[in-house]
């Protein structure tokens, strides 16, 4: 059964077969929070100012295009504010992501995952990772993503 969280078909890659409730992209909550990709690019863009690695991080998970809407449809690895009428997303909970990493629970790809890994590493030095294993394998459009993002977060414009 395709899953339209994780776009999984056959289980290759969570290790089973699954429908999206068994899914971890799914969030199983009675009253779940609904985050819409653009708004949280949006916010994320707007919260991350002020800091080149926070900037390079969020900027390298909206260049890759995927960790920015999977992230919205799963709210627990996010910081949202309750305070308003709506809750509002305006974080990355870096930590529980490095933490989702760690535990294998992100089903993607091994490149999409060094992405998400190098983006984590960026935005929260707690979360080291090996540079050399992160970049290895990577296609030459998420290696340029990966430059550029370290290039940012040093403060300084990409040299061509």
């Amino acid at each position: 059964m395709f899953c339209e969280h994780c776009g999984d078909v056959d289980g290759d890659e969570t290790g089973v077969d699954h429908d999206e409730r068994d899914c971890p992209w799914y969030d199983s909550d009675d009253n779940p929070v609904i985050v819409d990709a653009a708004e949280l690019a949006a916010n994320l863009t707007t919260t991350a100012d002020g800091s080149p690695a926070l900037r390079a991080a969020i900027g390298l998970l909206i260049g890759h295009g995927m960790w920015i809407k999977r992230l919205a449809e799963r709210p627990g690895l996010l910081l949202i504010d309750y305070s308003g009428p709506f809750p509002q997303p305006y974080g990355i909970d870096w930590r529980k992501v490095a933490q989702a990493l760690d535990s294998k629970e992100l089903p993607a790809s091994g490149g999409e995952l060094r992405i998400l890994a190098l983006a984590v590493s960026l935005a929260d030095t707690a979360a080291p990772v090996q540079l050399g294993d992160a970049v290895s394998g990577l296609d030459a459009a998420n290696l340029d993503l990966v430059l550029r993002a370290v290039t940012a977060a040093n403060g300084r414009p990409l040299a061509r």
